[in-house]
């Protein structure tokens, strides 16, 4: 099994169909057309076996504001395994190598929103109760500002010495 990390920008339209066929396939409600929910990840790791595309996971590089501190985060977006390779540590894998990019570059969390937690909570995230602040997207369309709790779907990882903070959480931009 191959791990690769790509930038956006670097994802042909080839690329784009088996990564929109596996998000497709992973999500029952994902947009068809298209291989992402609301905004372009920054960066994907992508999983192969051989020539198949067997696992995903989109990355987000920010920076947020927790409770009156500057953070800089990745944010996870889409993380999701074909069910033929599932139970392989291939999602395991992914997110390890985020976190050490992560502590390598000076990124002080990962964050992201799952309404199952046990695999994140397995992997060293903490959920965390925070009202939340972020644009509202909706149908490629802005349609403003929200703030609330995420009712137990924000989890988040420390990289770095930077601590979470229990205040309101402002994403500075749309929600992944």
């Amino acid at each position: 099994m191959q791990i690769q990390r790509l930038e956006e920008f670097q994802i042909d339209n080839n690329l784009q169909q088996l990564i929109r066929d596996l998000l497709g396939e992973c999500f029952s409600e994902y947009p068809e057309d298209r291989s992402y929910f609301r905004q372009l990840p920054d960066f994907r790791y992508l999983a192969w076996k051989e020539q198949q595309l067997a696992a995903h996971m989109g990355v987000e590089h920010r920076i947020i504001n927790n409770d009156g501190q500057l953070s800089r985060i990745f944010g996870i977006i889409d993380l999701c395994v074909a069910p033929l390779f599932q139970h392989q540590k291939l999602a395991t894998k992914m997110l390890h190598l985020l976190e050490q990019l992560a502590m390598d570059h000076g990124i002080d969390f990962l964050v992201l929103v799952a309404k199952e937690d046990d695999f994140y909570t397995l992997n060293g995230f903490q959920v965390v109760d925070n009202r939340c602040r972020w644009l509202v997207i909706h149908d490629d369309q802005t349609f403003g500002i929200t703030s609330r709790s995420l009712h137990q779907s924000l989890l988040v990882k420390a990289t770095g010495e930077m601590q979470w903070r229990p205040g309101l959480t402002d994403f500075l931009g749309h929600i992944f």
